[in-house]
């Protein structure tokens, strides 16, 4: 018998019926349906969420939160049939398992700016609903996820270690982010500035990380949460930037990459209206940084690893980290030149 069906019947679900609902990156989710009940199942990362009590003792507390607040909803976990919220297999492989929504769907990319506004909307009202919430109780899912400063001191270990033939190549692209090192500095002068709140934060604003409701086709809420923990003002608005703003992701040749006016203007005044006053007026001043920091970090990332010889991402060939880099460097300066008026 599969894995997944042990699984599905530690959470109560007998001769159960999958389908397999998103192409995660990270987890393997399922979608589970048996004696007309439906719930999403997830083989936990561990690789990637390595303490899996502070991903589960995360959500139970936001979950709790927003639903004394009554301000937005959020999957409900649905616990074994033991009443843990978790089953670990004899092959050390973590489960849990939360309720369907029904009614809700996700988008894709490309969308309407309609839809990015929307989801934009949505992300910005989850960390304003979450500002009652105790910061200090949330912990660490990756430490260090969006610290400019550790990811650059990774760039400098990777250049010290990197091989002659991948340092050579990569010298255009070292000039460009040691070029840009004010934002490495920026990030700093967060840390004591008191206008510059740490909040609770999603971290990992894909559009596909929201439900829509099927019948007015507005954002209903976040999901995927296993990074929601301490963060900035950047991080939320500047990851929505950085993934969808171009009609060509990551993975794409350089030269295809653009920025979409219609596309940015939806994100900010979206995040805008949903964060509300929970921004400080220092944070409004600065926003138009944050998708300039997240491109930044997600180059810095991807030419490190290219430097490490390919010891993070999944690549298909041998140059796609460096390519990748270079995409996100490229698209960087066409947003530095497109926000410069702002």
């Amino acid at each position: 018998m599969e894995p997944v069906v042990f699984a599905a019947e530690r959470f109560g679900f007998y001769t159960p019926f999958f389908e397999l609902p998103t192409d995660g990156l990270i987890h393997k989710t399922y979608k589970v349906t048996a004696n007309s009940r439906t719930a999403i199942l997830q083989q936990v990362n561990i690789n990637v969420f390595r303490d899996t009590n502070a991903v589960v003792g995360n959500y139970r507390l936001i979950h709790s939160h927003l639903e004394r607040s009554g301000t937005l909803r959020v999957p409900a976990m649905i616990k074994t049939m033991q009443g843990d919220d978790t089953w670990t297999d004899k092959e050390g492989s973590c489960w849990r398992a939360f309720e369907f929504i029904a009614n809700t769907y996700t988008e894709a990319l490309p969308a309407s700016s309609e839809k990015i506004f929307s989801a934009a909307k949505c992300y910005g009202q989850f960390t304003s609903s979450l500002s009652g919430l105790d910061i200090e109780k949330l912990k660490p899912t990756i430490p260090g996820f969006h610290d400019l400063s550790y990811r650059y001191r990774q760039l400098q270990t990777a250049i010290s270690n990197a091989n002659d033939e991948r340092l050579t190549k990569s010298r255009t692209l070292l000039e460009k982010i040691n070029g840009r090192k004010n934002l490495v500095e920026f990030y700093d002068s967060l840390k004591t500035n008191p206008e510059f709140k740490i909040r609770a934060m999603h971290h990992d604003t894909k559009l596909s990380n929201i439900l829509f409701d099927k019948t007015t086709g507005q954002a209903a809420c976040p999901i995927d949460l296993d990074t929601t923990m301490p963060g900035y003002f950047f991080s939320d608005v500047g990851d929505m930037i950085r993934s969808m703003i171009s009609p060509s992701d990551e993975n794409a040749p350089a030269e295809s990459v653009e920025v979409n006016p219609e596309i940015y203007r939806a994100i900010v005044s979206g995040y805008e209206s949903g964060i509300g006053n929970s921004f400080t007026t220092a944070e409004r001043n600065e926003i138009h940084k944050a998708g300039m920091i997240m491109l930044y970090m997600q180059a810095i990332r991807f030419l490190a690893d290219y430097l490490s010889n390919d010891t993070y991402y999944k690549i298909k060939y041998a140059e796609q980290n460096f390519d990748r880099a270079l995409n996100q460097i490229t698209l960087l300066e066409k947003l530095e030149r497109f926000v410069a008026p702002n």
